[in-house]
């Protein structure tokens, strides 16, 4: 009996040998590649971002192994990837007001932000509710995007390495507009305790691999900085305008003053009409606005305190030449 135990034992060891003998025939395991992934900064000199994002996409439709990869720094580093042939999203993963939908595949992949309040930079994210612009009252209300930094690879070609690193270059740009503004000689703006703004009719989204915006109209809230003397500026992030939309941009202006008393400016009339300023731009991922002379009301003597209800806000109508 121990000498056909010992036998039987003998066989299977012979053939558990033999099954490996051919270990090029591999089916069930995925080959890998490992790739070198580097970032060539020249077309956003000055961006300085924590950590970027990728996202392959195979060709091949049957395939729906999306793979994402997550790289410290700006320089890039090493990522081993599934041999085949990919379409590339890529775009810096440090944002906060950043959300993303669609990301299973490639022509979905789409960044938005989250429903806010047009007063969020003075009361925090409790949202109170604020006069909007005439047509435009309707309007979601989108917080601004955080600056994203991307690009497409639009046919790369992943083959299987032998312990060789292959290159794989980059070119991040930026995906979102900066947009500046300022309010130049104001009046009375020493009296001002509080101030904000808000944009309408603007894109709420970005499609990655496009750059299509999406074609609802929001509008933004502004956070505003004022120099106690006679200006007025800003600076914020936005996906733009929609080329498709023909709805007026039109920038408020919310004051609080000393007295007590609230104000908006620019609901209905052209005083704070900026949509020729942003359609005329000439550099349409960076545009400024200028509004010039605004006249606040004197304050009253003795005044008792800004109130956050909506109901006692003021819309001041007052010729702004721009």
């Amino acid at each position: 009996m121990k000498k056909r135990i010992l036998y039987i034992m003998c066989m299977l060891t012979n053939f558990v040998l033999s099954s490996c003998e051919h270990k090029d025939l591999c089916y069930h395991h995925p080959h890998m590649a490992t790739i070198k992934v580097a970032f060539d900064w020249t077309n956003a000199p000055s961006a300085d971002p924590d950590g970027m994002c990728l996202f392959f996409y195979p060709i091949d439709e049957e395939k729906n192994n999306v793979q994402r990869f997550d790289i410290r720094g700006k320089t890039g580093g090493i990522i081993k990837v599934q041999t085949g042939k990919y379409r590339v999203i890529c775009y810096n993963n440090d944002t906060e007001a950043m959300f993303f939908r669609g990301m299973n595949h490639f022509d979905t992949h789409e960044g938005f932000t989250r429903e806010g309040g047009i007063f969020e930079s003075v009361y925090g994210r409790a949202v109170t509710k604020a006069p909007q612009a005439k047509g435009a009252e309707d309007e979601c209300v989108m917080i601004c995007p955080d600056m994203l930094y991307g690009c497409c690879a639009f046919e790369i070609e992943i083959t299987e390495s032998s312990n060789t690193e292959k290159l794989m270059m980059l070119y991040p740009y930026e995906l979102v507009c900066t947009y500046t503004y300022e309010i130049r000689n104001v009046k009375n703006l020493k009296h001002a305790t509080q101030m904000c703004g808000s944009l309408s009719s603007m894109a709420p989204s970005l499609f990655f691999s496009t750059e299509d915006l999406g074609t609802e109209c929001v509008t933004i809230p502004l956070e505003t900085h004022s120099d106690g003397i006679s200006t007025i500026t800003g600076k914020f992030y936005t996906f733009g305008h929609h080329p498709e939309n023909i709805t007026e941009h039109r920038m408020l202006l919310y004051i609080w003053m000393d007295d007590g008393n609230k104000y908006y400016y620019g609901s209905s009339s052209e005083k704070f009409n900026v949509t020729e300023q942003i359609h005329t731009a000439p550099d349409k991922r960076h545009v400024q606005i200028i509004i010039d002379g605004l006249d606040l009301p004197q304050p009253i003597e003795d005044g008792s305190g800004f109130d956050p209800s909506v109901d006692d806000w003021q819309d001041v109508e007052q010729d702004i030449n721009m």
